[in-house]
């Protein structure tokens, strides 16, 4: 067994030994290290702490219930805009990029948007 994956198990048995005790933060927060990001998003969003489920949703790769969360945490920010343009929403990533004043990423967004429309227009 290599170290990493030493570490790996360590922090496991450390969130588990603390989910087990009801400290369900810091539970969380080793569920993260030890990359069981979904155990964490979980507790996370358990107790109420949406902001850092989103960071443990997005690094499952679940890229649609890392934005709902941080949108329920009430976050206007970069990595926002860019979940909205992963996720092909890109009229709201252009509005939110025009809020947060980067007009280059605006742009793009809004074109995108308007392309997507168009293509609707002539289905």
């Amino acid at each position: 067994m290599t170290t990493s994956q030493k570490v790996k198990v360590k922090h496991l048995k450390t969130a588990i030994i603390l989910e087990d005790f009801g400290k369900l933060q810091k539970a969380a927060h080793y569920y993260a290290r030890a990359q069981e990001y979904l155990k964490s998003a979980k507790l996370y969003k358990g107790i109420g702490d949406f902001s850092k489920a989103g960071d443990s949703y997005y690094a499952a790769g679940k890229l649609s219930e890392a934005l709902k969360m941080y949108l329920r945490a009430g976050r206007k920010d970069k990595k926002i805009a860019i979940l909205y343009e992963k996720t092909g929403n890109y009229r709201k990533a252009a509005d939110l990029w025009k809020l947060l004043a980067h007009i280059r990423n605006w742009k793009r967004c809004f074109q995108q948007s308007r392309q997507l429309s168009l293509f609707d227009l002539k289905l």
